[in-house]
Order: C-alpha cells, then structure tokens, then sequence
C-alpha cells in the first residue's frame, strides 16, 4: 500500500515498529559481542574491602552472601551490616562467621541514619570500618562465583578508574512467577544496558553489585550524601564520572535472586523500577517505549491491517526470541528459554512503562518520594544536612527503593 494511503495510526504504528526493530538490531549486535571472561590482571592484587547490607531473610540468603566468602583472592574482607540486632539476617551472617574462621568477616551493628535511604545509610556505617581502597559493594540477594573480585578490580589497575559497574542476571527461585520476574531482567534490562554502553560509554552503576575507588567515593561526598534520597547507585556512578573519573563496566555478571510470589508484587516493583529510570533519565525513559512496542503495533496495526503492518508485527516478534536466546547464550544465564512467553511479557513491561509516566511520587511500603526532586536533591547536592536530618526522622524505619540505572533492586 502506498505511504500516502497509510492512516495516521498505520503510519505511526509503522515508524514505531521500525524504531524497535532498529533498536532489536542494535541490541542483537550489543549482546553478540559481550562475553563473560575472566578479568584477573598477573601482579594486580589488591586489597579489597567487600560491603554487604542486610535486611531479613530471603531465598538462598546464606548462600548468597557465602558466595562473597570463597572468593579466589589474597586479601579481602567482607563487612556485614544491619540496622537493629533484631534482623533475621544477622542469624545467617553469624553462622558464616562461624564456619569460616579463616576468612576476614565481620559484623556492623549500627542504627544510625545518615539519610533516608537506609540501603546507603547502611553503607555509611559499614564504610567507616572498611579498611581497604577498592570498595566491592553488593546487594544481599546477588550471587557470585569464584572470580568475582577478580574481575571486579581488574579496571581499578587504571588509575583514571573510580567505579565499575556490573551486569545482573536474573536468577528465578519458587515458581512461575519470579520466573517471569527473571524474564525481564535477562530480556529488556541486560540488553538495553549494553546497547546504551555501546552508543554512549557508561556513567552510572547498578545496585545490584559494583565497585568504587575510596578516593572518588569520598569526593562525592561518600554515602552519607548517597542516603539522601533514591537512586543512590545511579548516583553513584554519575557522580564520578562528573568529578573527572572513568565509570567502567565490567566483563562479569552476577546474578539476582528474584522471588516474588505474586503477580502485583512484581507489577509493582517493575512500576518502581521506571520510576527510577524516569527519576535518573527522563527523555530516555520515554523513549524507551521502542524497547517494547508490541501493545503499541498491535493496537495501531491490527484495526486496519495491510501486510506491511503484519510484516513488521512478525519481524519484531522474530527479532525479540531472537535476542531471548541469544542473551542465554552469551551470559550463561540459568534460566532455559522460553520463546511463547515473550510477547505476553513484552506486554507487561509496557503496561509498566506506562503506569510510570503517572504522577510525581514513588511509593515503598507507607513511604513516597518526589520523582522530579531526585536530580536537585542527589545529582546536585542541594539537600542540606538540617534538611537530610528531617528527611531521615520522617522516613522512620521504612525501607528506601534503590535504583540500577534500568532498574530497581530491593
């Protein structure tokens, strides 16, 4: 059918449909070419400070943080930290520092709040410890093998180097549900990472694990800044880069326990996850609709079809499975492929999308957010420390969300 017979809706659903497929090229290019591989440097072997926050229990808790405990390294300590004594989590940590005498672990006990992200105020008080200058900071629900300091270090042997980032996969526990959960991080989450590295290098860092020079920790104010409002590990990372550092990422990957049980609760966390990408990057978050514009084609497509649209309705499907098997294959990910389930949770990731582009608050647990202060407040250093002290005293004891540049980690 020629252009000018097209409907406007014909048209915009044909220009969407390109817009993705030349998106879904890129990240089949993006994902091809990264490969997990060893990043350990002969001579460079330094010492290494590895900060783990803890907050109740949760699938697969003790061998989680066990995996940070058999690392194939000289010289590392691992600091765990908690708000109260009462934490579940504290039972697991005391039982590794019991079956591992020989290793340098430690427990950090400390209440104080420097700001209402509780995840960053834990880093605060577990950091004034650590004795290293090369900071591993990871999430309590993040496995590891092996090599992961190694290859988490190996960029810091480049002095202009103040943090490193690292790709998560999703690692599914108890049922169809966290399996869907998964879906979305290895699927949507992984590839557009590496297609945005790809096109513009890296500024940011994920929650889920990364790695800092204390030099550059310290000239962003450290993570008593970074507890003052969400997205402390977007922040992070922008940061250092702003103050002249360079923001790597790395060649390895951990991998993310993802356990929600129900559908909402997992809706919900993804809404949040958008919210922060919407907090951090405004412009690309709303043009990341071409990341999952099936909804779209098929509503702009469909009422009137022509066999353009059904090409392109076909092409996108295609390229998507295409990329599904494709990322197993070059991250090693856990989780088979599951080609019939993709349409369904492209859907789903755009009706998150969409619920995102609501309001000006996040919410977690009985705790809002403002969305549109988070650039002044965090990225800008604005908050004022009377005004932190208020932020923190009204937050109470309510956990904080915490961005990954493309997500949020719990």
């Amino acid at each position: 059918m020629p252009i000018f017979l097209l409907s406007p809706s014909q048209l915009l659903g044909l220009l969407l449909g390109l817009a993705g497929l030349a998106y879904l090229l890129l990240a089949l290019r993006a994902t091809w070419r990264f490969c997990e591989r060893p990043g350990a440097l002969p001579g460079w072997q330094p010492k290494v400070s590895v900060l783990k926050p803890i907050h109740g229990t949760a699938p697969h808790l003790y061998a989680c943080l066990r995996s940070f405990c058999e690392q194939d390294w000289p010289e590392y300590e691992v600091i765990f930290g908690a708000h109260t004594d009462s934490d579940p989590a504290i039972a697991v940590v005391q039982r590794l520092i019991a079956e591992l005498p020989q290793r340098n672990l430690r427990l950090v006990v400390d209440g104080s709040l420097a700001g209402p992200n509780r995840k960053a105020a834990n880093l605060a008080n577990i950091c004034k410890v650590a004795q290293h200058d090369i900071i591993l900071l990871a999430d309590s629900d993040v496995r590891v093998d092996r090599n992961c300091i190694a290859a988490m270090v190996a960029p810091f042997a480049n002095r202009t180097v103040g943090a490193v980032a690292c790709l998560y996969k999703g690692l599914p526990v108890d049922g169809p549900i966290a399996n869907f959960g998964a879906l979305y991080i290895n699927d949507w989450v992984v590839p557009s990472v590496l297609v945005d590295v790809g096109l513009r290098g890296i500024d940011f860092v994920f929650g889920a694990m990364s790695a800092v020079r204390r030099q550059a920790l310290d000239e962003i104010g450290g993570f008593q800044h970074l507890s003052q409002g969400i997205a402390e590990d977007f922040a992070m990372g922008w940061l250092v880069s702003r103050k002249g550092w360079t923001v790597v990422l790395s060649p390895y990957a951990c991998e993310t326990v993802v356990a929600e049980r129900t559908f909402a609760a997992l809706f919900l966390r993804e809404v949040r996850w958008q919210q922060a990408e919407r907090a951090c990057r405004p412009l690309d978050h709303f043009l990341s609709v071409v990341t999952y514009p099936l909804p779209l084609l098929l509503l702009l497509l469909l009422p009137q079809p022509t066999l353009s649209g059904l090409i392109v309705i076909g092409m996108a499907i295609a390229a998507r499975i295409a990329l599904h098997n494709q990322v197993r294959r070059r991250l090693a990910m856990a989780t088979h492929s599951q080609p019939w389930l993709v349409p369904l949770r492209e859907c789903v990731c755009f009706l998150a999308w969409a619920v995102s582009l609501v309001g000006d608050k996040t919410r977690w647990g009985q705790t809002t957010f403002p969305i549109s202060a988070f650039r002044q407040q965090m990225l800008h250093g604005s908050a004022s420390p009377a005004a932190a002290a208020n932020s923190a005293r009204s937050m109470g004891n309510t956990m904080i969300p915490s961005a990954t540049g493309t997500g949020w980690q719990t």
